[in-house]
């Protein structure tokens, strides 16, 4: 699959928000008319099963864990919701244990496209992780900066010759540091941009090739790529002409102190305050702390707009009671998940519960829920 710029009519690629380097125009996939699933997919394991549909030239370049991306069911959770299905997602089954190494593969294929030999850029933890891993991998020196509240979920600083770097201060600092390094050793600087969307349309083609039935698609949000990724990719398969997911809505949850995205949304607000985006000195999740939803505010507008979905708020109180039942399910069907290394699916689980309990959900739904959040650290790289 090639990108085109709708404009110009220009093939073009770059690190570059996904816009024509030569006129600035959007870039849209020029896609194969395919039969069914059977004669779309790879042999490549993981993201790379769908690489006739994501802009990277080697599929092989895509390996990652297969069974993330095979929902598993659950009848127990489908019970306690009082809906006709559930299925998990396990995205702590991904190698670096956490979903966002849908995004890291692929975008560690498009930096080797680019022949980039050195890059860097700032996380919250887990995507800082998953980047040195696949792009130490592919042979990319990767430098990655946390900030230091939640650099514990980066264990291994070193792998390679790429580094996560621990920096005083909150994520503003982190990004600083970044365009520092950067700047000194001329290491290019990847910013949160439409390739980290375009990074989480791998999990909207596997829903589309494995629950296509579903109803309400559920995941934990800091700024939303997520689900901006994941109707990608359910978008793409419908239109590769592909059987794909029909009518369906988001159930989207924010830690109660990370909320300013739905926030903003709910009040009707165009611009989110940068002083408001500062993380609480003791965070309920500290990787659910956004980098800057002013990106992605439009793009989250039109979508729960479009498909009739909303993001709520969940307290710290209701995750902890409903912690216990989800965790049990998950370690009986084998999807690694730690409550005390990191709360994001919990709080996915949580708000569920919630939105049951005020009869938002209905008998006839079929969830889909993605399993976000980090696996222990004994399974990490």
């Amino acid at each position: 699959m090639r990108l085109a710029c709708r404009d110009c009519s220009g093939v073009v690629d770059g690190p570059n928000e996904w816009q024509c380097v030569r006129c600035g125009g959007p870039l849209t996939p020029e896609l194969d008319e395919m039969r069914d699933w059977a004669s779309a997919v790879t042999d490549v394991p993981g993201v790379g099963r769908y690489a006739a549909l994501l802009p990277v030239a080697d599929a092989d370049d895509l390996r990652s864990n297969a069974h993330a991306l095979r929902p598993v069911d659950s009848p127990r959770l489908a019970e306690a919701l009082g809906v006709a299905s559930v299925r998990l997602l396990p995205q702590t089954l991904n190698d670096t244990g956490t979903f966002k190494d849908n995004e890291g593969v692929l975008l560690a294929a498009k930096c080797k496209e680019w022949e980039l030999a050195s890059v860097c850029m700032h996380s919250s933890g887990n995507t800082a992780r998953s980047y040195q891993y696949y792009l130490e991998r592919i042979g990319i020196v990767c430098t990655g900066f946390v900030p230091q509240a939640s650099a514990y979920k980066c264990p291994t600083t070193t792998m390679g010759k790429s580094q996560i770097v621990a920096v005083p201060g909150n994520m503003a600092d982190a990004a600083e540091a970044a365009i520092q390094h950067s700047r000194t050793d001329g290491a290019l600087r990847l910013t949160p941009s439409q390739w980290k969307i375009e990074g989480k349309a791998p999990l909207g083609l596997a829903i589309a090739e494995h629950a296509a039935d579903g109803t309400v698609i559920a995941v934990t949000i800091a700024s939303g790529y997520g689900p901006l990724g994941i109707e990608r990719g359910i978008q793409r398969a419908r239109a590769a002409g592909l059987p794909s997911v029909g009518d369906h809505s988001y159930q989207l949850f924010q830690a109660a102190d990370a909320g300013l995205l739905g926030a903003a949304l709910r009040d009707g607000r165009d611009q989110i305050d940068l002083a408001d985006m500062v993380a609480p000195e003791q965070a309920f999740e500290p990787t659910l702390q956004s980098t800057n939803p002013n990106r992605t505010l439009p793009l989250m507008r039109d979508l729960v707009t479009r498909t009739g979905s909303r993001i709520d708020p969940v307290g710290a109180s209701r995750v902890e009671g409903e912690a216990a039942l989800f965790a049990e399910v998950c370690e009986q069907a084998g999807i690694p998940l730690d409550y005390r290394n990191e709360k994001s699916a919990f709080i996915c689980w949580a708000g569920l519960r919630q939105a049951a309990a005020e009869g938002r959900l209905a008998a006839h739904d079929r969830v889909v829920m993605v399993v976000s959040g980090s696996a222990p650290y004994d399974r990490l790289p």
